[in-house]
C-alpha cells in the first residue's frame, strides 16, 4: 500500500497510511504515516471502541493537512 500512496501522491493526492510497525512507513517512505500502538489486525483500535477510532480519524485528518513527509504517532 505503501507504494500506492507514493504513486498517488505523485499525482495530487493526498494520502495518510495508519501503520502498526513504525520501520515500514520509513522503509517505504510512504509521504504521511500514523503510527498506532494497537494489536496487528486492529490498525483503528478494539472493535465497537468509537472513541478511541474517532481520535485515530481525526490525527490522519490533521496529517492530511500536514506537508508529504510527516509522521504522527496515536
Amino acid at each position: 500500500m505503501g507504494l500506492y500512496a507514493r504513486k498517488a501522491e505523485e499525482m495530487g493526492i493526498t494520502t495518510v497510511m495508519v501503520t502498526l510497525i513504525p520501520e515500514i512507513g520509513e522503509r517505504l517512505k510512504i509521504p504521511r504515516t500514523l503510527y498506532v500502538p494497537f494489536r496487528l489486525g486492529r490498525p483503528c483500535g478494539e472493535p465497537f471502541d468509537l472513541e478511541t477510532r474517532r481520535k485515530v480519524v481525526e490525527k490522519m485528518l490533521i496529517l492530511a493537512l500536514s506537508p508529504s513527509g510527516t509522521h504522527g504517532t496515536y
